[in-house]
């Protein structure tokens, strides 16, 4: 195989081509961002994912290079599409980006050059056979190739994945079944699991997982509100149920919501994709509202603890969306800031990762020492200059907490209290040093 080409370089694309790069392919990045491209040449990677910057650089400017020209695609055998598919002003998936790449791609390759066309980015279904009809006599094979990837440990599932789901036109014609099991060689011979099926059946496999998981959120997040009113112990609650094997217990930890890039938006494109098709999407759209009024219900407890939020300022612990990632979309942090910016309150914004923090500042247009246009938030960079002369303590990203000093913790503070959105503390330890706790369903 000559060069694998990877269009695209945000959390999809970038591990995808570090990963393939890492197999020993000839690889080549290609985004319309040239400031970004000159940055990954230099081995400068623009994002936070733990292990990618060493792999990055210990692949950049040999077998792995990075570009804003499509001509690179004319010498590769695979052409990965991993772009953007945001949600849309009517909660669908926004194909532009997708069939902007797959035109740009017709003007540049030769009709009669056969090329396997992979589509990693999530895609509703029926977009495989779109994007088929567009290179409509073009010697392509178009490929369903979903990710599957976490963001914290998007590196370690992307050489560790519990499935490799491969959707094609027809299963008849092996040539493209054969590229791709020689591009995934390294999972055939680790046993990974292979799904072999139809474009349509693997579009759905990758909405449907995403969904799936959410729903289990929602499940337990709405679980926690009769919890908290009727004395129950969600975490007690969630352990006792993950002890039978049909349900697990993963993605029963009670919170305050689900977020990030993937799960808001897929689950309002799988909504979408049901109304498109006359079906009433009930159990999906409930969901999505559970989601949506989770962050809510936990500031109006926030609320009713102080009654009035003027002036009163709190340490927000958590600005991602999860742990160990820079991701900022959708971020339950983000929008609790709001409402309590909203409501008069100061609010003092700390993460352990810096890329988090700078994202943070770079969305409000902050200046540290002045807050945001009269508004009074501030990031800073060590936990314990956050929670000084806080009112409140609010943990709003699943990190653990617990190792932290919190007799120090105990002394800054102007006022004992913690709110933790992601039920992480020891509660006897921090009641014990005289805070009052209040947790999501505890």
């Amino acid at each position: 195989m000559k060069k694998i080409s990877v269009i695209g370089t945000g959390y999809v694309g970038l591990i995808q081509a570090v990963g393939l790069a890492e197999f020993g392919f000839n690889v080549v990045g290609i985004d319309i961002d040239e400031t970004k491209v000159k940055a990954l040449n230099r081995g400068e990677c623009p994002l936070y994912e733990e292990g990618l910057e060493e792999l990055l650089k210990k692949h950049v400017n040999k077998n792995l290079t990075f570009t804003t020209s499509y001509e690179s695609i004319k010498g590769s055998d695979v052409i990965f599409l991993c772009v953007g598919t945001p949600q849309d002003k009517d909660g669908d998936a926004d194909l532009r980006f997708l069939f902007s790449a797959v035109e740009k791609i017709k003007e540049t390759i030769d009709k009669d050059d056969y090329k396997v066309i992979v589509i990693k980015s999530t895609v509703p279904v029926g977009t495989n056979r779109k994007v088929k009809e567009l290179l409509s006599g073009y010697n392509v094979d178009v490929v369903s190739n979903p990710e599957f990837l976490r963001e914290g440990i998007a590196v370690y599932d992307f050489f560790n994945p519990e499935r490799i789901v491969l959707g094609f036109e027809n299963l008849e014609n092996k040539k493209p079944i054969e590229i791709m099991n020689k591009v995934y060689n390294y999972f055939k011979e680790k046993n990974v699991p292979f799904i072999i099926t139809n474009w349509e059946t693997a579009e759905l496999i990758k909405y449907a997982s995403n969904a799936f998981l959410a729903t289990k959120i929602s499940f337990i997040n709405e679980l926690a509100k009769l919890s908290d009113i009727v004395n129950a112990d969600i975490k007690t609650v969630s352990y006792a149920m993950g002890l039978d094997d049909r349900i697990g217990n993963k993605f029963l930890n009670a919170g305050i919501g689900y977020a990030g890039s993937c799960f808001p938006k897929d689950v309002k494109a799988l909504i979408k994709q049901f109304e498109n098709n006359n079906i009433e999407p009930i159990l999906i759209r409930s969901t999505d509202k559970v989601n949506e009024e989770q962050i809510k219900w936990f500031f109006e407890k926030i609320k009713n603890y102080y009654k009035n939020l003027n002036g009163k300022v709190f340490a927000i612990l958590g600005l991602a969306f999860k742990p160990n990632t820079d991701d900022l979309r959708e971020s339950r942090a983000i929008k609790l800031i709001d409402l309590l910016l909203g409501s008069g309150a100061i609010v003092k914004g700390f993460d352990y990762v810096a890329k988090a923090r700078e994202n943070t500042i770079n969305m409000y247009k902050l200046d540290k020492s002045k807050g945001f246009y009269g508004y009074n938030l501030y990031v800073l960079d060590d936990l314990y200059e956050a929670v000084k002369d806080a009112d409140g303590i609010i943990i709003t990203t699943e990190y653990n907490y617990n190792k932290e000093d919190w007799e120090k913790i105990r002394n800054l503070v102007k006022e004992k209290v913690i709110f933790d959105g992601r039920n992480i503390l020891d509660v006897e330890k921090v009641k014990k040093l005289g805070f009052k706790y209040y947790g999501v369903g505890r």
